[in-house]
């Protein structure tokens, strides 16, 4: 069987989120009323090809090395992107943006670090968890500027100030699990890939 290369559907899908970023960026510092619903509508098509590509892959036999790679790739890219709007544009503290950059760098590193020494990190449950706290973080702030706009009531933006805060205690927590996974598997002497 030929191996499986950049080019999949699912790969393809996956590099939506990539290609997304960009322009949903530009929409979101634009800040007016109709880039914001736009910027929307490209995050909801964002989100849901998250889950899409890796039914995708599964459905079709399309898993690939290359797509275990590339999907966390792009949900970070994706992710720290979008939040990195937010705080361009003052909807999250600079201190949650720090912790969810923090998290993506030093996952990555540890990806690096088990590959070499352990073997594949696989993604975990609280990375899973992670994705939709911040996915569902992202959808209401920008659906409550693109709503209310500069109007947003003070109700409201306590309400999205704690959705983002437990997005973040959601991805600190997500840090700490893969670094403890990592460090058990180079405990181990690195014979098995970490659990």
């Amino acid at each position: 069987m030929k191996p499986l290369g950049l080019w999949t559907l699912p790969n393809a899908i996956t590099w939506y989120r990539v290609v997304a970023a960009v322009p949903i960026i530009f929409l979101l510092v634009n800040g007016s009323n109709a880039a914001l619903w736009a910027a929307l509508g490209l995050m909801a098509v964002a989100e849901i090809s998250d889950g899409v590509d890796g039914w995708v892959a599964r459905r079709y036999g399309q898993v690939s090395a290359v797509g275990k790679i590339l999907d966390p790739m792009a949900d970070s890219l994706y992710r720290v992107s979008v939040f990195t709007a937010f705080a361009a544009n003052r909807w999250m503290p600079v201190w949650m943006f720090l912790i969810m950059l923090w998290r993506d760098v030093s996952v990555s590193y540890l990806r690096v670090v088990a590959e070499q020494r352990i073997g594949t990190l696989a993604a975990r449950q609280s990375g899973k968890l992670k994705a939709v706290s911040q996915g569902v973080a992202q959808i209401l702030v920008v659906a409550g500027y693109a709503w209310w706009g500069t109007e947003l009531p003070s109700e409201m933006h306590k309400l999205l100030w704690a959705v983002l805060f437990v997005a973040t205690l959601v991805t600190g927590w997500s840090l700490f699990d893969y670094a403890l996974s990592v460090y058990r598997g180079l405990k181990a002497g690195g014979r098995q890939p970490p659990i």
